[in-house]
């Protein structure tokens, strides 16, 4: 009897725990599910090695100071949806003109002016499908047809803002059979047989019609050309200046960019100085 009463005791003890400070001895109940992690989102101001397709958590910034092919300057917000938006979307249009717009705030100026390209980067995948919803503005130092990048060191923030090797200026072209095959930048003071004029809006058509004629690109940039030097815009105009144009790239036409660049160019005669407002008497008709 002794033995089974203190088996009993032993088991009605052994069944009633208690926890210090008033604890109810559970241990789930009273604490939060921990957080759940953040999607990544990437530095506003930083600058690459590269330039990447996507960008992730992988992602390891240099300083603007060190050696870089790209600058990121502007974090965008786009709109939530299953993937992020495929090129020449409305979402994505829409992203590049907000990163467009957004360069030139940065750098001072208008960026389509110097030898400067903009990029929109997208998460990458898994970052959208947890949650990721940014988009990445980067700016790149590029060659006039926008495909060349090169690397360089320093941050373009406010680039345009004080005189810049990246101003389009004055240019030694070389042509071959008609086809401009590199633009080399030159003091206007050197002797240089091309020269920036401006910019003109070409229509929304396909790029492969942007391509292919150059009626139109004649068309316009002889009138920039005219605006920029002080000429008349007639039909004089193909008889005082050659012209020369370098159109968006494919991946920026998509993105609904429409601004081509148009240069003064003469086969022949060199020039030591800007036709910035040279008139009539310096560049006639005859």
């Amino acid at each position: 009897m002794r033995l089974a009463v203190a088996l009993t005791a032993v088991m009605v003890t052994a069944g009633c725990t208690t926890a210090p400070g008033g604890a109810d001895g559970d241990l789930t109940d009273d604490w939060p599910p921990p957080p759940a992690p953040s999607p990544f989102r990437p530095a506003a101001h930083a600058c690459h090695v590269r330039l990447p397709e996507t960008a992730s958590a992988a992602d390891r910034p240099v300083s603007c100071d060190q050696v870089h092919v790209s600058e990121t300057f502007h974090l965008g917000t786009a709109a939530d949806a299953d993937v992020p938006p495929a090129p020449g979307t409305p979402g994505a249009r829409a992203a590049y003109r907000e990163c467009s717009d957004a360069a030139v705030t940065f750098t001072g100026g208008q960026w389509r002016t110097a030898r400067l390209a903009v990029h929109v980067v997208w998460p990458a995948r898994e970052a959208w499908s947890r949650g990721a919803r940014w988009f990445r503005c980067d700016l790149t130092q590029t060659d006039l047809d926008g495909y060349g990048r090169s690397g360089r060191s320093g941050s373009l923030e406010g680039e345009l803002t004080r005189p810049s090797p990246l101003r389009l200026t004055c240019f030694a072209p070389t042509v071959d059979g008609g086809t401009v095959t590199a633009m080399r930048p030159v003091a206007c003071a050197a002797k240089h047989r091309a020269e920036f004029a401006g910019l003109w809006h070409a229509p929304d058509v396909a790029y492969a019609n942007l391509q292919a004629g150059t009626a139109r690109a004649a068309t316009a940039c002889r009138s920039v050309i005219a605006r920029f030097a002080a000429l008349p815009d007639d039909a004089d105009m193909q008889y005082r200046s050659g012209w020369i144009s370098y159109n968006p790239t494919r991946t920026e036409w998509l993105a609904g960019e429409r601004r081509v660049r148009c240069f003064l160019y003469f086969a022949e005669r060199t020039w030591t100085r800007s036709l910035r407002g040279a008139g009539p008497s310096v560049l006639p008709a005859g």
